[in-house]
């Protein structure tokens, strides 16, 4: 039994605190006037500062007297008992009388401030009802106001309808005066009442005024009483906002309610808090927060509070507070709440809106049925008691739901002297697979959680509606899944639990109760509360206190003590019997290996190994292994041998990688043991435990995880403590709690416990003790035996691997780390690193101590263990762990020592002559990297990285067992290296391994390594390893290249002087171009000296600087740089050499040598005065001297002048040459060398036009006099020879020619005699000048004369303009699109992204093929093949001369000039005329080999990338092969073996960038002096080896003092010849030798990707040094007869492997031959004997198909070349007559071609321009023609001024006054598709007349084809009343508003057009037309 109330208090308005209070700017203070009893009860001491909450907005005073008030405070006191404050407050009358008086200046400020006197200040804050509109008033001295007063019943229990009663009744004897005392009724209260405790029975009393009261206690104690309180809450917030509120409460989130009623709050915060049921609020709990206290919002606790809300506006600053609006029915959560609140897990949430939603709106369900059911479903109306007992009966259900199961995982660790429990949390979220759920997480983590553990997790207690529920709660689940009609019956049932629980009694009381007449609080005359006798109301309470006293005994205790049920189980949560379903054969495996491993079966084991690691990806293989390996343990130790030790440690580690969190701490906690039971030998008394190899997982850091392990550990001791009779331990067998095989008859740790507690009682306090002690030994030896686990699982192995090392050798080791910024940085000071080592392993120790000893506090203060236990528990861990380290040192050392596992053997390469290795091998692993090839099986390969002083070679093995035996080779050279990369972290998957170090390496040879390094490499190794990388990569000297440490004649000569770099900053760079255009300079001369020829030459003027790229000056600057110090002295012999020069003698062959055809070869460059990067000798026209080559020089960026390369036998000549300077003021600076006067502008380009002129002239003059007759302009004839007249395929057909590609009918029969035979290659006699072919001579008709014929076609870059070629001079510039070494490079890089990934991605949208087309390659080679093919057609077809001026003149026009020449001369298709061709047009015309390929000696530190410059012509001429199979004498082995030499440094062939530079070296002199020996050798018939005897000197070796020795390599060439005398692997057998020019497909589809840049041969690695894959040797086939070859794509050698018939029957000629016992001949000897077989041609009749099928290519390979001469020709007048084009979408029914790429454009994708007609596909319509012609071709209209040749000419003439329009008209006529409408816009316009005339209205047509601006009198009106022609219009404006005769006119539709004539005047009808044909007309004429 307890009291009622515990203190009565009277509390009041204090007066004495209202000067303090007005001073402070605070509110006023009540105070206590009477509190009974005056003492303190000794179980319930009073609580201080109950007046704050009396009146929560504070004691203000009040013009109007208030309604009294109730309601229920809570306060909670320091031991977190709930004090339950019932509060009545009343209003009383207050006179204010002033103190003192107030002089005049204090009642100013009163008047002013609103305060009388300095007493008061009445405050209005938050009250309703206040001063109201008179706050501003001045207050009279002698108003009356209303001072609040409460009367407060203190009580520990919630009984508030109670108290209402009683404080009503006190209030009603008081307001009425009625005849009872007060303090008989106040001391009735506190001292006669007694309640009972929750299960007693009804109490019914009278305070003693008459009244009749009744109280009933709740049947049980744990369950909340709520009222109606929940069901208000729902009605007031809805569901969603309440379940939100009650996950963000059960997450221990701040809650915040605010109402404009107190009772509201309570009532809210009590349905919150007994919604959490079963588990208690203990945070921070205050319904109603007084307003001087809201600091108390501030505090870093959780909490549920409320405020009044007129004080929300008060608070802003609550960040993480979730305020509640009980009135709006709002709840905010800040959008800054981290972290945010977790909701319920999906399928409860969703359960519990639905069962919330069916309780509260029952009738939702048939709301929308048609026809409702009649029948109610109860037949009363739920009252709100009952559905508020429903609603929290649906959220006992869920948490009984959500905690299912929670009984499994409760650790018993103590039983005695009381039991301590703890909850294996990882386990219960892992068995219930809710270890994503975040609520269940942080609910499981909450203070509430371990309250619900504390309190419900003993067996033995009393239990509740709740273990009732959550026992019982599986039964009824599954009965709702079969009937959910049942769910709200089981609802209503539980619902009526609660409800009973509150109102047992059906019977009701009627009570009585007094209460005051409505108004009586109005009174005016009122007294005061009176003051109640002390005396008397302790004499009542004292009396009622001795009459209670028996009342003690009639206490009935319902809950008895009792077995808590268990409830449902979660055996898989600490069990390792899983339920197999369909993997029993996978698991079978598993136990099959496990067995093998222990039988020693290791081979057997390893098969099986992949298939058991791919079984432990399941959760029950995991739990089964863990099982299997603990049985096989046999006591305290397993000793494996090495291999048996691999596989288990293996396993273990793959088990504990792939756990999840659903069983990362059950398989952790069974490998525990294990781990310091499984062990190996390493030596004699050293052995490794299997912990010092499974240390590499964060589970072993996870404190929780040892804990709970422990626990469990614990728990199974003491259940054995308990049970040592009905089980028996093994006392040789570790127990552990996982692997147990646990009876299921055996009782569970729950019921023990349970047996025990309840048997505690009887119990002798000495058997306590006893049983105490002992669970408390268990404890403490359990825990010293976890502190020895956690330090051999928590000290790293290598903890001692630094080791103390002198000071020296530590700084070389750290200065051998390499960083990204400064090689070699060491910022360590000199003894800033003295002890670290030494410090480092007790550092670790230290903090692995700490750990240990934190975990021994945790466990053991939970666990109860002594202080003097655990005082010894932290003795003992330093030892241990000091220990631990010893121990682990030599066991570290001996295993590093003894790698046991058997690794392959490392395999040395093979190497070249004179390579060498140049580091120690590092062992590896070669890693995928993400190829499309077929190379899956074999890489991973597991070897060594080796670097010599010319590869990075890779050797190895597969990791895949199955082709292990295999030998895996990748190698690159190092000169090819473009980027090294340092990666970490790579997975090896065969392995299971992770390997931190290792690099990426990719080459330009398209070659990738992705290497790994084993861990015994160390990084210390691969810092050096990436040092000498580097530095072999970018040598100091050229001579540190391969190419010159291995071949070749030794030669003297001097090493290069190093010079300043030139231009190393932009502020140098600015500087020397600005003084040097400027400041005098005396000329330097040079002397060139010879025997035959004396000649002064100026010195070389400085170049002109690159405006347009800064990039390439500054890359160019090598050129630039004057390291000619001394005179290059040449002798007559040194120039006769230079004649031997292959150039030089093909110039001979091409006919330049002789002076009849206007050349000559001139020495001007002999010295390189002339250009450094051109060759010594040139071809010159023979009009021009060397004198005006020299001034030529000037006008030509870089000084290279345009130069004869090649002639056509029909006279048309190839010149190349570099950009010309433009005209302009920075031409004029550019061209300035100093010394010069101003008017050397002027004479340069006179020479300039001489020059060309001179060219021209050389060219013959002789056309078909037949062209007269068709009277056509030059421009026409140019359409007409490309398109329609070389379409005609008569000749061929006749002919029945089976030429490899379509052959071009010739009209020059003196052209085609001299190759009438088929076999000669000399073209001299074709080129011997005919009777007219150098001056026009008069025999020439007048009608041909008068028709010139354009003879020279320039192409150059747009930038240029056309006033740099002459029109005089019968030559057309042609602007050209072409994409220069930048673009390459981005090009180079994407299309190397592609081939070489490094990262396989699954990324179904990238595809190879994508990223192919993404980077552009392709196009790239296309539009260099569409440029070469125009060359070939303007020389062959139009017998024009091309002159090639485009940027520097060694990129792009090597390209086009290289590929022509092999299009137009079947020499230059030969093995040695391709040579000819490189060494001609790439190496002698200064093509920069070193600075393309980055292997400058200078480009060390630099950034320029790799250039493919030279890569895209190889690539080129492997489309031309693919495409023209016969016509090529060297295959395609031969390009890709030349690029792949290009960069490889192997060869001096492509080191240099130009000619001088191996001059300067000597070695040139040495190929000159070899060149002239070899052609005597060659002429007397010697075909001995070119070295032999040929030692030459450098004649400027003599006046060195210093002499150096270096080798000068090999010609890539040289060894081709060589190579190819001995084997046939250059070459094609399907050659055949004709006179055909080329004409290959460049369009997008007929190109393929070369096969060089995807495939590899990983048996032998690259296949082009031939001395390493022995290719060069003669393949024995004979073995391989009849047997079966098995060949692999990406490994074997196809070529090698499956060689061709030829190779096949040359090698049984051999074979032959030998058996004979002849001596073999060699295999060419045996290919040229062979006779061919004469065969008679089939001639059949052409057909329709046969023709086109012929003629199709032909046609297309003029389209290209005349699209590039319109493009060429329309960009120069876009800015005059062209638009751009108006697209817009347009289906296309029927077939088109595309007017851009000629691709079929067919279906709704098309694109078709409103002006011109031309159709597009979309993709196209952004790289079209940039202008719109504005004529649409209509097919079968010829213009008047154009008639088509049907005349036999295949020339191409051009008149450079042909207009442009007319050019554009015929070419859209024949490509263009049809446009029927020619009316770009019409409408009605007024038109203004001409001087007086009125306004008339017009209909108004806008032609964008004729240009015009036409209007007729009617839309209907055929006849034109006037025409305004547009190119005449100057500006389309609006206009002023004018009257023009309409009722309403739009001031905006008014517009002007102006011509250069007069000025038209228009009006639309409103502003929107006129603007749109503004805008039209503007159209038009853009």
């Amino acid at each position: 039994m307890s009291r009622l109330a515990d203190y009565f208090v009277i509390v009041g308005y204090d007066n004495d605190k209202e000067r303090t209070a007005a001073g402070n700017s605070q509110m006023s203070c009540g105070k206590i006037v009477q509190r009974f009893p005056e003492k303190d009860w000794p179980d319930t001491p009073f609580i201080e500062g109950i007046e704050w909450f009396c009146q929560p907005l504070g004691w203000g005073l009040s013009y109007d007297k208030q309604e009294p008030k109730f309601f229920t405070s809570v306060l909670t006191d320091i031991d977190a008992n709930k004090h339950y404050c019932a509060c009545l407050s009343f209003h009383e009358t207050l006179a204010i009388t002033l103190n003192k008086v107030i002089d005049e200046e204090d009642e100013a400020a009163a008047t002013v401030s609103g305060i009388v006197g300095a007493k008061f200040q009445p405050t209005i804050t938050g009250c309703t009802s206040g001063l109201g509109s008179g706050s501003s008033s001045i207050i009279s001295h002698h108003s009356v106001m209303y001072a609040p007063k409460c009367l407060v019943l203190i009580s520990r229990l919630d009984y508030a309808d109670t108290f209402k009663n009683c404080l009503g009744t006190i209030y009603t004897v008081y307001i009425e005066n009625l005849p009872y005392t007060l303090e008989n009724l106040i001391g009735n209260i506190l001292g006669c009442i007694q309640v009972p405790p929750a299960g007693g029975p009804q109490v019914r009393f009278s305070i003693g005024a008459g009244d009749k009261q009744s109280l009933q206690p709740p049947q049980s104690p744990s369950l909340p009483v709520t009222g109606t309180a929940v069901y208000f809450i729902f009605k007031q917030l809805g569901i969603k906002n309440v379940l939100i509120l009650l996950c963000a409460v059960m997450t221990e989130n701040k809650i915040l309610f605010h109402s404009k009623s107190y009772s509201h709050l309570t009532e809210s915060c009590k349905a919150l808090v007994s919604l959490m049921y079963p588990f208690r609020y203990t945070h921070v709990y205050i319904p109603i927060l007084p307003a001087p206290l809201t600091e108390v919002l501030s505090t870093p606790t959780p909490f549920i509070m409320g405020i009044h809300s007129s004080l929300v506006s008060e608070i802003t600053d609550l960040l993480d507070v979730i305020v509640v609006d009980l009135d709006g029915g709002m709840v905010t959560i800040p959008e800054s709440l981290s972290p945010p609140v977790p909701i319920l897990p999906s399928p409860l949430w969703e359960q519990t809106q639905e069962l919330l939603t069916m309780i509260l709106f029952p009738n939702l369900s048939q709301a929308d049925l048609a026809f409702p059911s009649l029948e109610k479903p109860t037949n009363y109306p739920k009252s709100d008691a009952i559905i508020d007992k429903e609603l929290r009966a649906i959220f006992m259900r869920l948490f009984a739901q959500l905690l299912q199961g929670y009984r499994s995982c409760l650790t018993i660790i103590r039983i005695h002297p009381k039991p301590v429990i703890t909850f294996h949390k990882a386990g219960f979220l892992g068995a219930r697979d809710l270890i994503e759920s975040e609520f269940l997480f942080r609910v499981l983590d909450s203070m509430f959680f371990t309250t619900f553990v504390n309190e419900r997790g003993p067996p033995w207690r009393s239990s509740d509606a709740w273990d009732e529920l959550y026992s019982s709660m599986n039964e009824i689940l599954k009965s709702e899944a079969q009937n959910k009609n049942l769910i709200p019956t089981h609802i209503q049932e539980l619902g009526k639990i609660l409800f009973e629980n509150e109102c047992p009694n059906q019977q009701i009381y009627a009570q009585k109760v007094l209460r005051p007449p409505d108004g009586s609080f109005h009174r005016i005359h009122q007294p005061s509360f009176p003051r109640i006798s002390n005396e008397k109301v302790e004499l009542i309470i004292n009396d009622g206190m001795r009459k209670n006293c028996i009342s003690h005994r009639l206490t009935v205790l319902r809950n008895q003590m009792r077995i808590i049920p268990m409830g449902p189980r979660l055996p898989e949560v600490l069990d390792v019997r899983p339920a197999v379903l369909n993997s029993a054969r996978r698991l079978e495996v598993l136990k099959t290996c496990v067995a093998y491993i222990f039988e020693n079966k290791i081979a057997d084991a390893r098969k099986l190994v992949p298939a058991v690691m791919r079984t432990l990806k399941h959760r029950d293989a995991r739990l089964i292994l863990c099982r299997e390996l603990f049985g096989y343990v046999h006591g305290n130790k397993a000793i494996l041998d090495h291999q048996q030790f691999d596989l288990v440690i293996k396993f273990m580690n793959k088990t504990i990688q792939n756990s999840t969190g659903v069983d990362e701490y059950t398989v952790a906690a069974a490998l525990l043991p294990m781990s310091t039971i499984f062990c190996r030998k390493l030596s004699t008394g050293i052995v490794q435990f299997a912990y010092t190899c499974i240390q590499d997982h964060p589970i072993w850091k996870n404190l929780q995880f040892w804990e709970s392990t422990f626990y469990q550990d614990v728990q199974t001791q003491i259940k054995a403590l308990y049970m040592q009779r009905r089980r028996q331990i093994e006392s040789n067998k570790e127990s552990n709690i996982v692997l147990d095989d646990v009876p299921l008859e055996e009782p569970t740790a729950l019921e023990i416990t349970a047996e025990q507690m309840r048997k505690s009682p009887a119990l002798e306090e000495d058997k306590k003790n006893e049983l105490a002690q002992s669970e408390e030994s268990t404890l403490y030896s359990q825990a010293i035996h976890y502190a020895n686990r956690m330090v051999s699982l928590l000290i790293p192995p290598d903890v001692n691997a630094v080791g103390p090392k002198p000071k020296q050798s530590f700084r070389l080791d750290d200065n051998q780390s390499v960083s990204n910024s400064i090689m070699g940085s060491h910022s360590l000071s000199e003894h800033s690193d003295e002890g670290f080592e030494e410090n480092d392993a007790l550092e670790v120790g230290g903090a692995v101590g700490k750990i240990v000893s934190r975990f021994i506090d945790r466990v053991c203060t939970e666990g109860g263990v002594t202080s003097e236990h655990i005082r010894n528990l932290h003795d003992m861990v330093p030892g241990v762990v000091h220990m631990h380290i010893e121990m682990l040192e030599s066991v570290y050392l001996e295993s590093k020592r003894h790698p046991h596992v058997q690794k392959p053997k490392i395999q040395t390469p093979c190497l070249l002559p004179g390579e060498e290795i140049v580091t120690d091998h590092l062992r590896c692993y070669l890693m995928p990297d993400g190829r499309e090839d077929d190379t899956q099986s074999w890489i991973p390969a597991e070897g060594a990285l080796f670097l010599t002083n010319y590869r990075i070679v890779f050797k190895g093995s597969p990791c895949d067992p199955l082709a292990c035996e295999q030998t895996i080779i990748r190698a690159f050279p190092i000169s090819s290296l473009l980027k090294e990369k340092k990666i970490s972290v790579l997975y090896l998957s065969h392995l299971d391994q992770t390997l931190p170090e290792g690099l990426q390496l990719r080459s330009s040879t398209f070659q990738l390594m992705k290497i790994a390094f084993d861990t015994e490499v160390t990084p210390e190794m691969i810092e050096t390893f990436r040092k000498i990388l580097t530095k072999a990569r970018h040598p100091i000297d050229e001579f540190e290249h391969f190419a010159f440490q291995s071949y070749g004649t030794i030669m003297h000569g001097t090493a290069p002087s190093k010079t300043k770099e030139k231009y190393s900053t932009l502020k140098g760079f600015a500087k020397k171009t600005i003084l040097r255009k400027f400041k005098q300079k005396a000329p330097t001369k040079r002397k060139l000296v010879t025997s035959t020829l004396d000649f002064d030459t100026l010195g070389p003027s400085t170049e002109a600087i690159d405006t347009h790229s800064l990039d390439d000056e500054l890359e160019d600057d090598e050129f630039e740089t004057n390291t000619d110090t001394m005179p290059r002295v040449l002798t007559a012999k040194d120039v006769e050499r230079m004649r031997e020069r292959s150039y030089v003698r093909d110039w001979k062959r091409l006919g330049f040598d002789d002076a009849q055809n206007g050349f000559r070869i001139t020495t001007v460059n002999a010295n390189y005065s002339l250009c450094r990067s051109y060759p010594a000798l040139l071809v010159a026209p023979l009009q021009i001297n060397d004198a005006a080559l020299l001034h030529l020089g000037r006008c030509y960026k870089s000084q290279r002048i345009p130069v004869v390369t090649w002639r056509h036998r029909n006279g048309a000549l190839l010149i190349r040459g570099a950009l010309p300077h433009s005209k302009s003021v920075i031409g004029m600076l550019k061209n300035s060398t100093g010394s010069n006067t101003m008017s050397h502008d002027v004479a340069n380009y006179h020479e300039q036009d001489k020059y060309i002129s001179a060219l021209i002239d050389s060219m013959p003059k002789n056309i078909s006099l037949a062209l007269a007759q068709y009277n056509l302009t030059g421009m026409n004839l140019s359409m007409n020879s490309l398109f329609l007249n070389a379409s005609d395929e008569s000749s061929y057909l006749n002919r029945g020619d089976t030429s490899l590609t379509p052959e071009v009918n010739r009209k020059h029969k003196s052209a085609l005699t001299a190759g009438s035979d088929g076999k000669s290659n000399n073209w001299t006699d074709s080129l011997k000048p005919k009777s007219n072919t150098i001056k026009n001579n008069s025999s020439v008709s007048a009608a041909t004369a008068a028709y010139r014929k354009l003879r020279l076609y320039v192409l150059g870059e747009k930038s240029q303009t056309k006033s740099g070629i002459n029109a005089d001079l019968c030559a057309e510039f042609i602007a050209v699109d072409y994409a220069d070494y930048r673009q390459s490079r981005i090009a180079f890089k994407k299309l190397m992204r592609a081939c070489l990934p490094s990262n396989t991605t699954n990324d179904a949208d990238q595809t190879f093929a994508k990223s192919v087309e993404q980077s552009e390659w392709l196009q790239q080679i296309s539009s260099l093949l569409q440029l070469s093919g125009a060359v070939v057609d303007l020389m062959d077809l139009q017998e024009s001369s091309v002159m090639l001026s485009l940027e520097d003149g060694w990129d792009i026009t090597a390209q086009i000039s290289s590929i022509a020449q092999l299009c137009l001369d079947p020499y230059y298709r030969t093995m040695e005329g391709f040579r000819v061709l490189i060494e001609k047009d790439w190496i002698a015309f200064g093509h920069r080999f070193a600075h393309r390929s980055n292997l400058k000696p200078t480009h060390g530190n630099s950034s320029i990338a790799f250039a493919p410059t030279f890569l895209q012509f190889l690539d080129a001429v492997y489309q031309i092969q693919k495409q023209f199979p016969m016509a090529f004498e060297f295959n395609e082995f031969y390009v890709r073996f030349l690029a792949y030499h290009m960069v490889s440094c192997r060869f001096r062939t492509f080191l240099f960038d130009c000619e001088v530079e191996r001059f300067d070296l000597g070695i040139a002199s040495v190929e000159d002096k070899r060149g002239s020996l070899s052609t005597k050798h060659h002429l007397l018939g010697n075909t001995g080896s070119d070295d032999e005897g040929v030692y030459p000197m450098d004649v400027r070796s003599k006046a060195q003092s210093s002499v150096n020795f270096n080798r000068i390599g090999h010609s890539i060439f040289d060894y081709i010849e060589r190579q190819h005398a001995k084997t046939q692997i250059f070459y094609n057998f399907m050659y055949c030798v004709r006179d055909d020019v080329l004409r290959p497909q460049s369009s997008l589809p007929a190109l393929d990707l070369w096969p060089y840049y995807t495939n590899e041969e990983l048996a032998q690695g690259p296949p082009y040094d031939l001395e390493l894959t022995n290719a060069d040797d003669e393949i024995d086939l004979s073995e391989l007869r009849g047997k079966r070859i098995v060949v692999s794509a990406g490994y074997d050698n196809i070529e090698k492997s499956n060689p061709n018939a030829f190779v096949c029957l040359l090698s049984d000629v051999r074979q032959a031959e030998t058996e004979r016992g002849y001596l073999p001949q060699k295999w060419l000897q045996v290919w040229d004997q062979l006779e061919v077989p004469q065969m008679e041609e089939l001639t059949r009749k052409s057909s329709l198909s046969s023709i086109l099928l012929q003629s199709h290519g032909k046609l297309a390979h003029k389209r290209s070349t005349l699209e590039i001469l319109m493009k060429g020709r329309l960009s120069g007048y876009q800015d005059k007559f062209f638009h751009p084009h108006r697209f817009e979408k347009h289906p296309y029914t029927t077939p088109t071609n595309c007017n851009h790429c000629t691709k079929l454009l067919w279906g709704p994708v098309g694109y078709r321009c409103m002006d011109c007609g031309n159709s597009y596909h979309e993709k196209c319509t952004e790289v079209s023609l940039k202008n719109c012609t504005k004529y649409k071709a209509v097919d079968g209209v010829v213009p008047p001024n154009v008639n088509i040749s049907q005349g036999d000419t295949s020339s191409i003439a051009s008149s450079a006054a042909t207009t442009a329009r007319t050019s554009s008209h015929h070419f859209y006529n024949q490509f263009s598709s049809n446009v029927a409408e020619n009316r770009t816009h019409e409408g009605h316009l007024y038109k203004r007349g001409a001087l007086l005339k009125g306004w008339k209205q017009r209909w108004f047509v806008l032609d964008s084809i004729k240009h015009q601006l036409r209007y007729y009198d009617s839309g209907e009106d055929s006849q034109c009343k006037g025409v305004i022609e547009l190119a005449e219009v100057q500006s389309v404006t609006t206009a002023q508003p004018a009257q023009i005769g309409t009722k309403r006119i739009d001031e905006k539709g008014f517009f002007d057009l102006k011509t250069n004539r007069r000025t038209y005047n228009f009006y639309a009808v409103n502003a929107n037309l006129a603007q749109e044909w503004i805008e039209k007309i503007q159209a038009c004429l853009q």
